[in-house]
């Protein structure tokens, strides 16, 4: 996704997002990527309001698209799905931010971040361990 893109989704639609992205929608979702035999999972909590966001989106499908047969994406709209992102917050333990990325090992935490901390090479190096 271009820049542009990412600034048309901040100033009124929200632009389309790659099908690679798996959307938890329900508390039963969250439960299913917290299984002890779900395997490597990201979580990307994300809000149309928020400046940065737009660049760690962009990080985080750069290695969506390197990595996605190494792990499931899923987004979050932290705004629209206020319950799921709290619902992931209450079971990891890991606050809730936004914008804010978890990489999830058979059910547990394995690494997160958030803001600017988001960094693409420590996201893929957390994924592949």
């Amino acid at each position: 996704m271009s820049f542009l893109s990412g600034l048309r989704g901040m100033i009124g639609g929200r632009p389309q997002l790659p099908e690679k992205w798996k959307l938890p929608e329900t508390e039963d979702d969250v439960e299913s990527l917290l299984k002890p035999d779900s395997g490597t999972q990201v979580i990307y909590k994300h809000s149309y309001n928020c400046a940065v966001c737009i660049f760690t989106k962009i990080k985080v499908e750069e290695v969506m698209e390197k990595l996605s047969e190494k792990a499931a994406f899923h987004f979050v709209d932290v705004v629209k799905n206020r319950e799921v992102s709290g619902k992931i917050a209450s079971e990891t333990g890991v606050g809730h931010e936004s914008p804010q990325v978890l990489v999830i090992k058979n059910g547990s935490v394995y690494w997160h971040a958030s803001h600017s901390a988001i960094d693409k090479d420590q996201l893929e190096e957390a994924i592949l361990i």
